[in-house]
C-alpha cells in the first residue's frame, strides 16, 4: 500500500471519528424563549421583563434613570469550553479549559498553601544543625584514657560543651560501646554520670546510653590520603591538584599563614 493510499485511509477515519462523536452527543438543546410580556410588568419572583418605562419625580418634571438589570454570570468552577461540539469540544477541553486544567495540574486557589520565604531552607539547615548536634554528644574511644574510665582532656573539654547542651535539647548522651573490653563501657557511662552530677542541671541515668557511634568516621587509609593532599596543599601554597598555586580548583591564589601569597612561597624553591 502506498503512502497516498495510507493518507487517504487515516483521513476517512478521522472524518468518521468526527461524525460518530457529534451523532453520540445530539444536537444541543435550544434555549427557551421568554415569555411575552407587556412594558413594564413584573413577573413573580423575578425582575421587571421587558421595557420600562422611566418613572417621573413628582414636582420636578424630570425623569429619574432606571438602573438595567446586569446579565446572569456563569456558574463558578465550570466548564469554559461553552458551545463547542465533538472533536473540537475534546481538544479545547484537554488544552484550555480552565476546568480541566486546575483538576489535573494547576490545581485550585483555595488549594494552595504557600510556604514563607526560606521555609524549605531553613527546615533542612534545622534537620542538619540537630544531626550535627546529636553527633557531637557522643563520647568515644579516643575520649578516655586508653583502657580505662578516665577522661583525658580532649573528653573533659567535650563534657564541658555537653553539660551546657543538656538544657536545651533532648538527645541522649552516648558511650561508644567496647565489644573487646566487657564491662569497659558501662564503667565510662558511670564516670560520665559521676562528672555531670556535680552540675547544676540534674541529669538521670536514663540520660546516659552506650551504643554505636551515630557519625561514620573515616578508615586509616582515606587519613592517610587526606593527610597527605594536606601537607602537599600547604607545601605548594595552597594549590589543589599541582599546577601552580591557585587555592582554589581553576584560580584564586592561596597564602599561608604568615601572609605570603602561593606565588611568593612557589619563588622561595618549596621551602618546607
Amino acid at each position: 500500500m502506498s503512502s497516498a493510499q495510507r493518507r487517504s485511509l487515516l483521513f476517512a477515519g478521522l472524518i468518521l471519528a468526527g461524525t460518530a462523536a457529534m451523532a453520540q452527543e445530539g444536537p444541543a438543546p435550544a434555549a427557551p424563549l421568554p415569555a411575552p410580556s407587556l412594558p413594564g410588568v413584573v413577573a413573580s419572583g423575578g425582575p421587571a421583563v421587558g421595557p420600562v418605562d422611566p418613572q417621573v419625580v413628582p414636582g420636578t418634571g424630570f425623569s429619574a434613570p432606571v438602573e438595567a438589570t446586569a446579565p446572569a454570570a456563569p456558574l463558578a468552577g465550570g466548564c469554559t469550553c461553552g458551545d463547542r461540539h465533538g472533536l473540537s469540544r475534546w481538544r479545547w477541553h484537554r488544552t484550555q479549559c480552565k476546568r480541566h486544567l486546575q483538576e489535573s495540574v494547576l490545581g485550585y486557589p483555595e488549594e494552595f498553601n504557600e510556604w514563607a520565604l526560606g521555609e524549605a531552607e531553613y527546615a533542612h539547615a534545622r534537620t542538619q544543625a540537630a544531626n550535627g548536634l546529636a553527633a557531637r554528644m557522643v563520647f568515644y574511644h579516643y575520649d578516655f584514657v586508653d583502657g580505662s574510665s578516665q577522661l583525658n582532656l580532649r573528653g573533659r573539654d567535650k563534657l564541658a560543651m555537653v553539660a551546657t547542651k543538656l538544657p536545651t535539647t533532648f538527645f541522649p548522651v552516648v558511650v561508644e560501646r567496647t565489644p573487646r573490653e566487657p564491662g569497659l563501657d558501662a564503667a565510662r557511662k558511670s564516670t560520665l554520670l559521676a562528672e555531670l552530677a556535680q552540675g547544676s542541671f540534674p541529669v538521670p541515668a536514663e540520660r546516659i546510653v552506650i551504643g554505636p557511634s551515630i557519625a561514620y568516621g573515616m578508615t586509616g587509609f582515606e587519613s592517610l590520603l587526606i593527610y597527605g593532599n594536606q601537607v602537599q596543599n600547604l607545601a605548594s601554597g595552597g594549590a589543589i591538584g599541582g599546577g601552580g598555586a591557585t587555592g582554589f580548583v581553576g584560580g584564586g591564589l592561596g597564602f599561608t599563614a604568615g601572609g605570603l601569597s602561593g606565588g611568593a612561597i612557589g619563588g622561595l624553591g618549596g621551602v618546607r
